[in-house]
């Protein structure tokens, strides 16, 4: 029975220490729970970000991408598919930018990676454009619509008038010898009198047409056979005189293509030979100074100023 009272004794000690053990456990781990709890969400509030700054931007290249697009509208059929084609295309990736940016705060993956998309925008849209914008060069180029075209083209050509044969493609002796030479270059105002006759004058109004006449020299290192010369007649501000009712059109010089004003086939034996080329502008000439230009085979072979008064 003493035996008992003690096993009984002992008992009453240890379980409410094994309590207070339990308790002090079950404590400290909620106490544990909550601080990693508020580590937690304090590391969710870190790693959101503002998505204002990247739709500000999107918004701005989206507004200056669609002005530009837009600028380039009305010229042509081809030139407007094509323009509509890369709309689409950069419709498609501002549209799953915005789908990114759509909630006010975002995760820094989320934000880098919309960001990422915003810079892919602006790269296409550059490259886009600089499309359109070459279709939309030739598309002016090629008009014949329009009487006179600005040669802004032909300004930088004339820039690089004196380049040397060696940067025009020429690899040897024998192709340098080859080009034509001319001399005696003049051009004059013709009006035509009653009885057929030409007479020379420079005044503006009275000019029906002009008359290019130069000498081409002899040249046995120069294929015979026909050569194409081109006369480019250029005003003061660069731009070159054309005529659609005579076929004008372009040829290739230093590697671009050029607008000409006449153009006249010549049968070259190598011998020395007179050349005249004619050109009626199809209204009154303006008053003021030109400068005609002969080209031939890739090169500038000739070039005189004159002024019509």
């Amino acid at each position: 029975m003493e035996e008992n009272k003690e096993k009984r004794n002992r008992f009453a000690v240890i379980i409410p220490w094994a309590l207070v053990g339990i308790l002090t456990l079950l404590n400290g781990f909620f106490i544990y729970n909550y601080f990693k709890t508020d580590q937690k969400l304090a590391v969710t509030e870190e790693v959101l970000f503002d998505t204002k700054a990247a739709k500000t931007s999107l918004d701005s290249l989206l507004l200056v991408t669609s002005t530009e697009l837009e600028s380039y509208k009305g010229q042509n059929a081809s030139l407007d598919s094509l323009v509509s084609q890369k709309d689409g295309e950069l419709k498609l990736i501002s549209d799953r930018i915005k789908r990114l940016l759509a909630q006010d705060k975002v995760s820094k993956v989320e934000l880098d990676k919309a960001l990422e998309e915003i810079e892919q925008l602006r790269y296409y849209k550059q490259k886009y454009l600089t499309q359109i914008d070459s279709l939309s060069t030739q598309v002016v180029l090629l008009n014949r619509e329009n009487v006179q075209l600005k040669g802004n083209i032909d300004n930088q050509k004339r820039n690089n008038e004196n380049l040397s044969l060696e940067n025009a493609g020429l690899k040897n002796k024998v192709a340098i010898g080859a080009k034509l030479n001319t001399s005696a270059l003049t051009i004059l105002g013709i009006r035509m009198r009653s009885n057929g006759k030409e007479k020379e004058t420079m005044k503006a109004k009275q000019v029906e047409k002009l008359k290019l006449t130069f000498k081409v020299a002899e040249n046995f290192v120069a294929e015979k056979g026909e050569k194409e010369i081109y006369l480019k007649i250029t005003s003061q501000d660069g731009t070159t005189l054309y005529n659609q009712a005579t076929g004008t059109a372009t040829f290739k010089f230093q590697g671009d293509e050029s607008l000409y004003t006449q153009k006249k086939v010549i049968d070259f034996n190598q011998e020395a030979q007179d050349v005249s080329i004619y050109w009626s502008k199809g209204t009154e000439f303006a008053v003021g100074k030109y400068k005609a230009e002969i080209f031939a085979d890739g090169f500038r072979i000739g070039a005189v100023d004159f002024e019509l008064k």
